[in-house]
């Protein structure tokens, strides 16, 4: 602690307020695995903040034990400890997380998709297999973001790709409190107008070339509300914004570390919006 600046700590301290509080209003359990009735060290609400304070370092687990956590906290897990925690960590509880960091409601919201790359081989390791071109592998991440606010509302990440249409259910059923949803040309499908109709929201989709099927299609091929749709290029700065702030690729090797590594990036993308409005 000798020689920190004091704007420094005053800044790590607000940090540190700004994600107790998101804890409690997500209302993480204190311990995850209550079964085991062994001695519990550490809370789980320590843990999740120390893989947020990772993001944010943008650091491995060895440089955030021994360089950064000692400036936060009187104990320190271990190493071994904050990864076993990522891997076991449900996603229900991210995303409880991650709309805790937004705003309770929201009027017009946007979903895309985008890929997150893994660590690619190096060019020495492409050299010795005798291969040209580098080897591709790509994590699918689908998300909700508020137009107006500028936050991530829910998410969902996997290991490969699908078609987009099949996360607009999970993302809307983790967040319902929206009045509107614009989505792009790859989303247009009745039964998806049909599913969000029936919870109360509006839905503003581009049809496709020749669309003769579906009333709620049709709908939007005859009263488009071109005003509102062009709003949708929120969610394209937003994806733009969080791959530039904390990379376009993540280094953990197993899905559910990169689960946990891109929940992190986007609530600590809505903690700091929030922090910056209210201080400016």
């Amino acid at each position: 602690m000798v020689g920190v600046d004091p704007t420094t700590m005053k800044k790590r301290k607000t940090l540190l307020k700004k994600l107790n509080s998101i804890v409690r209003k997500a209302r993480v359990p204190k311990y995850i695995n209550k079964s085991n009735k062994g001695p519990k060290t550490y809370t789980a609400r320590q843990h999740v903040k120390c893989l947020l304070l990772r993001q944010k370092h943008k650091c491995t687990y060895e440089e955030l034990v021994d360089d950064y956590l000692p400036y936060y906290f009187d104990n320190i897990p271990e190493r071994s400890t904050l990864i076993k925690f990522a891997n076991r960590l449900p996603v229900y509880l991210w995303n409880k997380i991650l709309s805790a960091s937004a705003d309770d409601d929201c009027n017009l919201a946007a979903i895309d998709s985008t890929g997150i790359s893994r660590t690619n081989a190096s060019n020495y390791y492409l050299h010795r297999i005798d291969r040209d071109y580098p080897i591709k592998r790509h994590i699918k991440l689908s998300m909700m973001v508020n137009v107006e606010k500028r936050k991530f509302l829910s998410a969902r990440i996997r290991a490969y790709p699908v078609h987009d249409i099949r996360d607009v259910r999970y993302l809307v059923k983790n967040f319902a409190s929206i009045i509107t949803i614009v989505m792009d040309k790859g989303y247009d499908d009745n039964q998806l107008h049909s599913f969000i109709r029936d919870k109360g929201i509006y839905t503003i989709i581009p049809v496709r070339k020749n669309c003769v099927r579906g009333c709620y299609r049709k709908e939007m091929r005859d009263y488009f509300d071109y005003g509102m749709y062009w709003q949708r290029n929120i969610v394209e700065c937003l994806i733009s914004c969080l791959k530039r702030k904390y990379g376009a690729s993540v280094n953990s090797k197993n899905i559910r570390s990169q689960r946990s590594d891109l929940y992190c990036r986007m609530i600590l993308y809505n903690v700091f919006l929030l922090m910056w409005i209210y201080f400016h």
